[in-house]
């Protein structure tokens, strides 16, 4: 209980430093946004601190790349802006964590003391550290805050809850995992005409690649190292990898290479469309790479699992979007991460 608690203690600390951003029109935090079951309003500054936050991670981790506005920039695919895409998207969202928290009573999913108290804190800390030009433009009261939190927690719990009959054993067999070792040079070309387009290699210059490539291999055949016989070479590139039957890297070249080698072997330079590899059978089968795939797969059969009971919980009860309401939430401000507290 400590550990699983320790991880929602950080996600709440997380959130309540996380927002800057300019002033705008006020929102009424005590508008209903949603009803769920005709019966339970979802509060408009709930919604707005959620849809806030990822707007700030968007624009602090997109920004940058896609440039300013992204929330108001149209859907390449659909031809609708963004923001409404994101706003629904965030209702569906908003309709599972209510459904959870309808649902958690039937799962004995019940928030402890420690974790309301640290909810509790975590709120007040969030609202006393941001300005008020800030909270008057998210729209979050104390009571928002708190709520969504508590809502995170027991989505947390509520997982364990309803992923607790996963069948956790795999066999070696399903997960094997074999490391290899490989090497690579590229044959691309890293010169550009008049025009901006790549200059391809000669095939004499290709011929270079393979020979400077075949000098480790040959140096790593003597050795045994792979890693270490690539090391410092000019425009070579080595590294290991796990790989299993479902994997889809390293390269399938290399893959297929590597599976007619025994441990220690090397295969024989392979050629590929962007250049050339050299390839080491580390071992054929990884234990420890063996024993994560295990935790991998024991994961996604609790995704899958997850989902699958969230879907037919959703479908016991209505959930209603205040369209009136959501339009109030426009994206002509900018929220953005805080680098520091």
């Amino acid at each position: 209980m400590k550990k699983r608690t320790s991880r929602i203690l950080s996600l709440i600390f997380a959130l309540a430093f996380l927002l800057t951003g300019c002033s705008g029109s006020r929102l009424n935090a005590s508008e209903t946004i949603a009803v769920l079951d005709e019966t339970t309003n979802i509060r408009l500054g709930e919604f707005s601190l959620m849809l806030r936050y990822q707007q700030a991670q968007m624009e602090s981790y997109y920004g940058s790349m896609l440039g300013g506005g992204i929330y108001q920039q149209e859907m390449p695919d659909t031809g609708e802006v963004y923001g409404d895409t994101a706003k629904r998207s965030q209702m569906d969202e908003f309709q599972l964590l209510y459904v959870l928290e309808a649902e958690a009573p039937n799962y004995e999913v019940v928030l402890t003391e420690e974790e309301k108290g640290a909810i509790a804190e975590a709120a007040k800390t969030f609202l006393d550290s941001n300005t008020p030009q800030l909270k008057k433009a998210v729209g979050a009261e104390q009571t928002d805050v708190e709520h969504l939190l508590t809502l995170l927690t027991i989505q947390n719990r509520m997982y364990d809850a309803l992923t607790t009959d996963v069948d956790t054993v795999v066999s070696d067999e399903e997960a094997a995992q074999k490391r290899i070792a490989y090497a690579f040079i590229s044959t691309t070309g890293t010169e550009t005409d008049s025009e901006g387009n790549t200059i391809p290699l000669t095939d004499e210059e290709k011929a270079q690649k393979k020979a400077a490539l075949q000098e480790v291999l040959d140096a790593a055949r003597e050795s045994g190292d792979l890693n270490a016989a690539a090391e410092g070479k000019e425009n070579i590139t080595a590294t290991t990898a796990a790989y299993g039957a479902d994997s889809s890297s390293p390269a399938e070249s290399v893959r297929a290479a590597a599976d007619t080698l025994k441990d220690g072997e090397f295969a024989e330079i392979i050629e590929a469309e962007s250049g050339y590899y050299a390839v080491q059978m580390i071992s054929t089968f990884d234990r420890e790479a063996t024993d994560s795939q295990k935790e991998a797969i024991v994961r996604q059969r609790k995704d899958t699992l997850y989902d699958e009971k969230c879907e037919e919980l959703k479908e016991a009860h209505t959930f209603t979007a205040v369209d009136a309401a959501m339009a109030k939430l426009t994206f002509e401000q900018t929220f953005v991460l805080k680098t520091e507290q």
